[in-house]
């Protein structure tokens, strides 16, 4: 383990607030990305994760380069002190300006999904109006038809295609056994 000077130490100190600094600002661009997408809350942890594993990561490579890999309590102190500072001082003017972008985004999305969507719902209405059209002919053919239908049709029960199930009925059916089966019934039973 080595010492560093007290003049390396405030120059990483000061350096390290810069981080945090520029990690607010980074957190802020997560959060207008979040927020023109979607509002759900699996969202916000995705982009959370997201954000924190660029933080250690960052975090990480600036230890590295410029403390030699050994974590001390100022560099950490100091990259969270800049983020403090940046919501305390910029933060809040930049929520409001990332919300208003925001804003815009998605109007301009809603512009965008209307020009592209205003082909197909021009083809939806063409053909929802003629489906109303030809629901109406229909029903207006079925109502002839049926009219047409009793009136061309005979009272009788005689049709062509029940000419062969008149005659089947006609028939009478025959006995099983015939004459003599019946006769042998009768002397059984004396």
């Amino acid at each position: 383990m080595y010492s560093v000077p007290q003049s390396e130490q405030l120059t990483i100190f000061v350096a390290s607030l810069g981080l945090g600094f520029l990690l607010g600002i980074m957190y802020d661009v997560f959060r207008a990305i979040r927020l023109s997408l979607t509002k759900s809350k699996i969202a916000v942890i995705v982009f959370d994760l997201l954000y924190f594993s660029f933080f250690g990561l960052f975090s990480f490579l600036f230890v590295l380069a410029l403390n030699k890999g050994e974590i001390r309590f100022y560099i950490i102190a100091g990259e969270f002190i800049g983020a403090l500072f940046y919501y305390i001082s910029f933060g809040i003017a930049a929520i409001k300006f990332t919300d208003l972008c925001v804003k815009a985004l998605k109007r301009f999305y809603m512009f965008i999904f209307k020009v592209i969507s205003a082909p197909f719902r021009l083809i939806k209405r063409v053909f929802s109006g003629l489906s109303e059209k030809l629901a109406k002919l229909f029903k207006k053919t079925e109502k002839n038809s049926e009219k047409t239908r009793k009136k061309h049709l005979p009272k009788a029960r005689i049709y062509v295609y029940n000419l062969f199930g008149i005659f089947l009925a006609s028939l009478k059916p025959k006995k099983k056994g015939g004459a003599r089966n019946g006769k042998e019934k009768k002397q059984e039973k004396a």
